[in-house]
Protein backbone atom coordinates (compact mmCIF):
# COMPACT_ATOMS: atom_id res chain seq x y z
CA UNK A 1 0.00 0.00 0.00
CA UNK A 2 1.48 3.36 -1.02
CA UNK A 3 1.17 6.40 1.16
CA UNK A 4 -0.83 9.19 -0.51
CA UNK A 5 0.77 12.62 -0.72
CA UNK A 6 -1.30 15.13 1.27
CA UNK A 7 -3.21 17.88 -0.46
CA UNK A 8 -1.27 21.11 0.16
CA UNK A 9 -3.31 24.30 0.50
CA UNK A 10 -1.37 27.57 0.82
CA UNK A 11 -3.59 30.49 1.83
CA UNK A 12 -2.44 34.09 1.20
CA UNK A 13 -4.27 36.42 3.57
CA UNK A 14 -4.01 39.70 5.46
CA UNK A 15 -5.64 38.09 8.51
CA UNK A 16 -3.99 34.74 9.30
CA UNK A 17 -5.47 34.62 12.80
CA UNK A 18 -8.95 34.12 11.34
CA UNK A 19 -8.00 30.58 10.29
CA UNK A 20 -6.93 29.23 13.68
CA UNK A 21 -10.22 27.63 14.70
CA UNK A 22 -11.69 26.42 11.40
CA UNK A 23 -8.50 24.75 10.18
CA UNK A 24 -7.36 23.30 13.51
CA UNK A 25 -10.65 21.87 14.79
CA UNK A 26 -13.19 19.28 13.66
CA UNK A 27 -12.69 17.45 10.36
CA UNK A 28 -9.92 19.72 9.06
CA UNK A 29 -7.97 19.33 12.28
CA UNK A 30 -8.22 15.55 12.03
CA UNK A 31 -7.39 15.60 8.31
CA UNK A 32 -4.23 17.57 9.06
CA UNK A 33 -3.27 15.29 11.97
CA UNK A 34 -3.75 12.30 9.66
CA UNK A 35 -1.57 13.99 7.01
CA UNK A 36 -4.37 13.95 4.42
CA UNK A 37 -4.11 17.71 4.00
CA UNK A 38 -1.44 20.27 4.83
CA UNK A 39 -2.90 23.78 5.21
CA UNK A 40 -0.34 26.58 5.36
CA UNK A 41 -1.55 30.06 6.25
CA UNK A 42 0.67 32.93 5.03
CA UNK A 43 0.43 36.59 5.98
CA UNK A 44 0.65 38.45 2.68
CA UNK A 45 2.34 41.33 4.50
CA UNK A 46 5.54 39.26 4.81
CA UNK A 47 6.09 39.91 1.08
CA UNK A 48 5.58 43.68 1.36
CA UNK A 49 8.53 45.89 0.48
CA UNK A 50 7.27 48.52 2.96
CA UNK A 51 9.45 47.67 5.98
CA UNK A 52 7.79 50.16 8.30
CA UNK A 53 4.08 49.40 7.81
CA UNK A 54 4.08 46.22 5.66
CA UNK A 55 1.61 47.96 3.34
CA UNK A 56 0.12 45.75 0.63
CA UNK A 57 -2.71 47.94 -0.68
CA UNK A 58 -2.88 50.90 -3.04
CA UNK A 59 -5.24 52.78 -5.30
CA UNK A 60 -6.24 50.85 -8.47
CA UNK A 61 -3.60 51.17 -11.23
CA UNK A 62 -6.15 52.28 -13.83
CA UNK A 63 -7.98 54.58 -11.42
CA UNK A 64 -11.24 54.09 -9.59
CA UNK A 65 -12.58 54.21 -6.07
CA UNK A 66 -11.25 52.32 -3.09
CA UNK A 67 -8.10 50.30 -2.54
CA UNK A 68 -6.89 47.01 -3.99
CA UNK A 69 -4.16 44.57 -3.03
CA UNK A 70 -0.94 45.46 -4.84
CA UNK A 71 0.43 43.02 -7.42
CA UNK A 72 4.03 43.08 -6.15
CA UNK A 73 3.50 41.32 -2.78
CA UNK A 74 1.24 38.76 -4.44
CA UNK A 75 3.84 38.16 -7.16
CA UNK A 76 6.59 37.63 -4.55
CA UNK A 77 4.33 35.29 -2.55
CA UNK A 78 3.38 33.23 -5.60
CA UNK A 79 7.01 33.04 -6.72
CA UNK A 80 8.15 31.82 -3.29
CA UNK A 81 5.44 29.12 -3.34
CA UNK A 82 6.49 27.91 -6.81
CA UNK A 83 3.22 29.02 -8.38
CA UNK A 84 4.82 30.95 -11.25
CA UNK A 85 6.71 27.98 -12.67
CA UNK A 86 5.76 26.75 -16.11
CA UNK A 87 5.65 23.09 -15.07
CA UNK A 88 2.92 20.50 -14.55
CA UNK A 89 3.71 20.35 -10.84
CA UNK A 90 3.13 24.05 -10.19
CA UNK A 91 0.40 24.85 -7.66
CA UNK A 92 -3.05 25.77 -8.97
CA UNK A 93 -3.71 29.42 -8.06
CA UNK A 94 -7.24 30.37 -7.04
CA UNK A 95 -8.54 33.86 -6.41
CA UNK A 96 -11.61 33.82 -4.18
CA UNK A 97 -14.05 36.48 -5.39
CA UNK A 98 -17.77 37.03 -5.93
CA UNK A 99 -17.23 37.07 -9.72
CA UNK A 100 -15.81 33.54 -9.88
CA UNK A 101 -17.31 30.20 -10.78
CA UNK A 102 -19.55 29.05 -7.95
CA UNK A 103 -17.90 26.28 -5.93
CA UNK A 104 -19.94 23.10 -6.00
CA UNK A 105 -19.03 19.55 -5.05
CA UNK A 106 -17.97 18.57 -8.59
CA UNK A 107 -15.52 21.49 -8.79
CA UNK A 108 -14.19 20.76 -5.29
CA UNK A 109 -13.49 17.15 -6.30
CA UNK A 110 -11.60 18.36 -9.40
CA UNK A 111 -9.52 20.81 -7.37
CA UNK A 112 -8.48 18.21 -4.80
CA UNK A 113 -6.94 16.13 -7.60
CA UNK A 114 -4.45 18.96 -8.24
CA UNK A 115 -2.70 18.16 -4.91
CA UNK A 116 -1.36 21.74 -4.38
CA UNK A 117 -3.55 24.82 -4.29
CA UNK A 118 -2.77 28.45 -3.53
CA UNK A 119 -5.76 30.51 -2.39
CA UNK A 120 -5.58 34.30 -2.68
CA UNK A 121 -7.93 36.03 -0.24
CA UNK A 122 -8.84 39.41 -1.67
CA UNK A 123 -9.70 42.45 0.41
CA UNK A 124 -10.85 46.02 0.05
CA UNK A 125 -12.09 46.40 -3.54
CA UNK A 126 -10.26 43.19 -4.52
CA UNK A 127 -6.87 42.70 -6.13
CA UNK A 128 -5.01 44.68 -8.77
CA UNK A 129 -6.26 43.38 -12.14
CA UNK A 130 -2.67 42.60 -13.21
CA UNK A 131 -2.64 39.73 -10.68
CA UNK A 132 -5.20 37.87 -12.79
CA UNK A 133 -2.36 36.93 -15.18
CA UNK A 134 -1.07 34.57 -12.47
CA UNK A 135 -4.48 33.20 -11.42
CA UNK A 136 -5.58 29.83 -12.82
CA UNK A 137 -9.15 29.99 -11.57
CA UNK A 138 -11.51 32.47 -9.93
CA UNK A 139 -13.94 30.86 -7.50
CA UNK A 140 -16.95 32.16 -5.54
CA UNK A 141 -18.90 30.54 -2.72
CA UNK A 142 -22.06 32.47 -3.65
CA UNK A 143 -23.64 35.68 -4.76
CA UNK A 144 -23.26 37.81 -1.64
CA UNK A 145 -20.82 40.30 -0.16
CA UNK A 146 -18.33 39.34 2.57
CA UNK A 147 -15.54 41.19 4.37
CA UNK A 148 -12.85 39.47 2.31
CA UNK A 149 -11.63 36.19 0.87
CA UNK A 150 -10.91 34.57 4.24
CA UNK A 151 -14.45 33.35 4.88
CA UNK A 152 -14.75 31.75 1.42
CA UNK A 153 -11.38 30.05 1.96
CA UNK A 154 -12.66 28.61 5.23
CA UNK A 155 -15.96 27.49 3.73
CA UNK A 156 -14.32 25.96 0.68
CA UNK A 157 -11.62 24.00 2.53
CA UNK A 158 -12.98 23.03 5.93
CA UNK A 159 -13.71 19.52 4.69
CA UNK A 160 -11.44 17.65 2.28
CA UNK A 161 -13.40 16.22 -0.66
Amino acid sequence: MTKKTPLVVDVLTLFPGMFKGPFEESLMGRAQQSKLVDVRIHNLRQWSDDERHAKVDDRPFGGGAGMVLQPEPIYRALKSLGALKKTKSKPWVIYLSPQGTVLKQKLAQQLVKRRHLVLICGHYEGIDERVMAWVDEEISIGDFVLTGGELPAMVAWTEPA
